[in-house]
């Protein structure tokens, strides 16, 4: 934790490396050798010695990609509080949207090295600037339609699964399969009438009414929350 304050007083370098142990929640393994940590708590010093030398901008690349799932959600809610502590900015490079969507203040989202969009999370998530930000921020991703009712020529409508609602008429749909997620459901299906096989996805409570698979289904878009896109550039329209 020390490595970047060699030109400090032995004082002040000691006082500071108990300083940030204690910011990440490490005090009480300050004498600890790395072989008798988590990998949990290997990151966290890692994260220390980076702060160690009060940087005006801190590089994280891909930190939490060797840990296990729950770890990584963990830290990456525990890392944004020592961040703000620190008054630090931050630099996080990330192929995991539900990190970039926990850590950022502002997302930067690239494709083959060309900025697509640059906004605060909610700004990204509920206004994506192409096809490609719709498609890789939300899990499940947006609805991407050719096929839409009443889509004009060279236009994609693009709707999230959530914004779908079952109701008596609509987007006919025949279910093709449902996945139980604990607190909601995903349902799979395609335009009941049409040779298209193009796939939606439509996100529901737990409490809701399970279709059998095969049924036809009767959603409709909320009208607030259609995107249009450009089916040749991929960009919004």
């Amino acid at each position: 934790v020390s490595f970047g304050l060699h030109k400090q007083p032995r004082a002040e370098r000691e006082a500071r490396v108990r300083e940030v142990l204690a910011l990440v929640g490490l005090a009480s393994s300050a004498q600890r050798f790395p072989h008798e940590l988590s990998g949990g708590q290997q990151q966290r010093v890692a994260l220390a010695r980076a702060l160690a030398p009060k940087p005006q901008l801190l590089l994280l690349d891909e930190p939490f990609s060797n840990l296990d799932v729950e770890l990584r959600e963990r830290l990456a809610l525990e890392v944004r509080g020592i961040l703000k502590e620190a008054q630090t900015t931050a630099l996080f490079v990330t192929h995991d949207q539900v990190e970039a969507m926990t850590l950022a203040q502002r997302m930067l989202v690239m494709n083959g090295g060309v900025m697509e969009q640059f906004g605060t999370p909610a700004e990204v998530y509920n206004t994506p600037a192409s096809t490609f930000v719709a498609s890789f921020i939300g899990s499940p991703p947006m609805n991407l339609l050719k096929n839409a009712p009443d889509a004009h020529p060279g236009v994609i409508t693009g709707i999230r699964p959530e914004h779908l609602d079952i109701t008596p008429t609509g987007w006919a749909l025949q279910v093709e399969a449902v996945e139980m997620l604990g607190a909601e459901r995903l349902i799979y299906g395609k335009w009941a009438h049409s040779s298209t096989d193009e796939l939606l996805i439509i996100r529901t409570e737990e409490s809701a009414a399970v279709p059998a698979l095969g049924a036809t289904l009767h959603v409709t878009p909320r009208p607030d929350r259609i995107h249009h896109f450009d089916a040749n550039t991929g960009k919004r329209t």
